[in-house]
């Protein structure tokens, strides 16, 4: 079974990667224990150096030590991705968010994956509520460049078909038509 590359190394810098990375580092460590804050300075370290399974081994730790911080399911949904494990991903981002709803990185990546897994519509949704737990500048800029990024993918790309509109009148007359026919001619078939 072929596994998807989610975040190769040239993603990292592309999709903005290393500010949320490095960013989370500050966040409430205070209220953590010493091991959890180890664990989880570890594995942002191992993350850091291109290392998703030695991160999420310390990233693991962090979140079973510490289970109400929500930067450590962020880490940990990052490593995951980062080895192409999608549902460990997003299971641990959406955990981020269910810990933390005012997380902004948690809706930051959880929005970023949905693009990246062509769900486009979660992907707004989840955009639009890390845009309301953005605190800075930067935070804002980088969910308007994910926000550019997935609008040049529709433009470029091939739309999906949504059965949306309502069937014209015309389109009815001719299922009607071929209907008819088909029962017609099963009628005659089995004379």
């Amino acid at each position: 079974m072929a596994s998807i590359t989610f975040l190769s190394g040239a993603d990292i810098g592309e999709t903005g990667l290393e500010t949320p990375v490095s960013s989370m580092a500050p966040y409430a460590l205070g209220d953590l224990s010493p091991e959890a804050r180890d664990s989880f300075r570890e594995g942002l370290e191992w993350l850091g150096r291109g290392e998703p399974r030695e991160a999420i081994q310390r990233l693991e730790t962090a979140v079973a030590r510490a289970p109400h911080y929500s930067n450590a399911f962020v880490g940990l949904g990052i490593a995951y991705a980062m080895d192409s494990q999608v549902y460990p991903a997003l299971d641990n981002f959406e955990r981020a968010a269910e810990v933390d709803p005012g997380n902004f990185f948690a809706h930051f990546k959880l929005a970023q994956f949905h693009f990246k897994l062509r769900i486009p519509r979660k992907g707004y949704e989840e955009a639009a509520r890390a845009l309301e737990c953005a605190t800075t500048l930067e935070e804002k800029r980088l969910i308007a460049q994910i926000l550019k990024e997935e609008r040049q993918r529709e433009t470029n790309g091939v739309s999906r078909p949504t059965w949306s509109k309502p069937f014209s009148r015309n389109w009815l007359r001719a299922a009607f038509i071929l209907l008819l026919a088909a029962c017609a001619m099963l009628v005659l078939y089995m004379k």
